[in-house]
């Protein structure tokens, strides 16, 4: 990944000072900070959670005395333990489609059912 180097900074500076002007520069520097602070909270309570997950069962495991494969396998049930499955879920009945207008022209989304047919 390139680093950018103080030129480039400088360039940067330059474009957005043209582009938003002095006056609303501090501002969009205030955006720009707390959108940077608010991304780095997001990730590292992301990573946090991930830890927590991958290896939340080795801390609990090894302040108990076991294994961690033991706490792997202690909360796993025996395939007969298991409920019953449940039956498959009926397909939905299917609806009939709306009669043709009267008028025999199609059916237009600009126009609704039951408004009669223009008169020439």
């Amino acid at each position: 990944m390139p680093q950018i180097g103080p030129l480039e900074v400088l360039l940067i500076v330059l474009v957005a000072l043209l582009v938003f002007g002095p006056h609303k520069l501090p501002e969009v520097g205030r955006q720009v900070g707390s959108a940077l602070r608010q991304l780095r909270s997001f990730q590292e309570t992301i990573k946090g959670e991930l830890d927590e997950v991958l290896h939340g069962d080795t801390a609990t495991s090894t302040a108990t005395g076991s294994t961690p494969s033991d706490s792997v396998t202690a909360g796993v049930e025996p395939p007969e333990a298991s409920p019953a499955a449940l039956p498959a879920p009926e397909p939905p009945a299917v609806t009939p489609a709306p009669p043709a207008p009267p008028s025999g022209r199609a059916p237009s989304r600009f126009r609704g059912p039951a408004q009669p047919p223009p008169s020439s």
